[in-house]
């Protein structure tokens, strides 16, 4: 009974002991990789006698798989290369097993959207329904817009069997793709200049100084790799490898159906177990900066990583027109990326999207791309109008989230009326130089 009591009471210890360090590690290093999340929300109730009619929304693809092949890495190449000179740690080791776990959950799904990334979107389609039923009564016709990028295509069709499970009748669906407005970042010469050398490059340096970021690649790799083959590695080697594993223990979490399909224990892939809590905080806040200056309000909010995204703002009010125009089509359905959410976001001025840092190291105040940019993130512009009235009301909301436009008030909110919310985004296109008759194309060609 002595012994069956002290065996109880150490395993209470330790699973005490582990309950405390998973607290103290329990920092949001995700990112823009965080699983989408739903907390238990309520519509505000709009008033009396309005309905809903019609929806405009956008939506970032939803979890999934790496953008490319495990074994073309540069840790992959690295880590064979170190192994066959017998140059890596036990740790290392380690490290080595769980990237080959990983090209092996990863062979031939590179690109795509997961299993779970499957399960948000349909999520996201079904409570669409269930919130504004009457705005898909008898048979809806949708306009559903894609990318170039597959897992645009996957992430819509989710979506759609989500959104169409409470269907009493067929839609009629217009399918497109349409980069101009969803890949705007692409199609701008400015705009991939100021990622290759911007002016956010002296921030992210102060922050890297800050963190001693370079100090903390070199810890982590010197448990990896043996000190005489890692003083033949440059310091940007040194950086890349650390962010590739890192990069690898972010994507984990959004592979749960497959690595369970390929009979693996998460133990297998926990690339995170192999950073402590100080490092795994340093190394978020450099992602999240990363996203923040070139993504989103940055050093300046009207800068050229917000500007580019006056396409889809040019797109989503002549849809809307048009819709007032004709009501021929009941909801605008775009599924694109975390680069086109997030400036989006910023461009219209949603609270949680759009304001300045005044210190990058304390950015999580300001600013979390896993709020903002999280796997499935979707920005929705809710119409509603009341029988018998040409009056139009509009709810915007961030990841299914009512939220407040910055620079614009309400006395019902979060319902704004429509030709003031218009009138606001003419301001700012007006203070751009932007029309909606200009062609998009031309403008980003053109954008400074």
């Amino acid at each position: 009974m002595l012994k069956y009591f002290k065996a109880t009471l150490l395993l209470l210890v330790l699973c005490t002991t582990y309950k405390l360090k998973a607290q103290t590690c329990n920092y949001p290093y995700l990112g823009t990789k965080t699983l989408y999340s739903v907390q238990v929300y309520k519509n505000t109730v709009p008033p009396a006698r309005y309905q809903p009619i019609f929806i405009n929304h956008v939506g970032r693809h939803g979890a999934r798989h790496l953008t490319k092949e495990v074994n073309t890495s540069f840790a992959y190449k690295l880590l064979m290369h170190a192994d066959s000179a017998g140059a890596l740690t036990a740790e290392g080791q380690k490290l080595k097993d769980m990237v080959m776990a990983l090209d092996k959950v990863e062979h031939g799904k590179v690109k795509s959207i997961s299993g779970g990334g499957r399960e948000e979107l349909q999520g996201i389609g079904q409570r669409m329904f269930n919130n504004y039923p009457k705005v898909f009564a008898g048979s809806p016709r949708l306009n559903v817009a894609i990318t170039k990028e597959i897992r645009t295509k996957q992430s819509a069709d989710a979506f759609l069997n989500g959104l169409k499970a409470g269907f009493l009748d067929s839609a009629k669906i217009s399918e497109y793709t349409d980069d101009t407005d969803l890949r705007f970042y692409d199609a701008s010469p400015t705009y991939t200049a100021f990622e290759d050398g911007g002016n956010w490059q002296t921030v992210m340096h102060q922050l890297e100084q800050k963190l001693k970021i370079a100090d903390v690649d070199t810890k982590i790799i010197n448990r990896w790799i043996k000190p005489a083959f890692t003083e033949t590695l440059k310091p940007a080697e040194i950086e890349k490898l650390v962010s590739d594993i890192f990069g690898f223990a972010t994507i984990v979490p959004s592979l749960r159906v497959e690595i369970a399909k390929a009979d693996m224990k998460p133990g297998s892939v926990n690339f995170i177990s192999l950073f402590n809590c100080d490092e795994i905080e340093a190394l978020s806040k450099i992602d999240v900066a990363d996203d923040y200056l070139k993504k989103g309000p940055g050093t300046n909010k009207n800068g050229i990583q917000v500007r580019i995204a006056v396409p889809l703002l040019v797109n989503f009010i002549n849809t809307t027109d048009q819709f007032i125009k004709n009501g021929d089509i009941n909801a605008e359905l775009r599924f694109a990326h975390a680069e086109t959410i997030s400036p989006f976001a910023t461009l219209l001025g949603i609270d949680k999207a759009s304001l300045l840092a005044t210190d990058i190291n304390q950015l999580s105040q300001s600013w979390r791309s896993d709020q903002v940019i999280s796997l499935s993130s979707n920005i929705q512009w809710v119409f509603y109008r009341k029988k018998g009235s040409s009056n139009l009301l509009v709810k915007i909301l961030l990841n299914e989230r009512e939220v407040h436009i910055n620079g614009l008030a309400t006395k019902l909110f979060p319902y704004y009326q429509w030709q003031a919310l218009r009138a606001f985004y003419l301001s700012k296109l007006n203070n751009l130089n932007v029309k909606l008759t200009d062609n998009m194309a031309d403008y980003l060609k053109e954008v400074k």
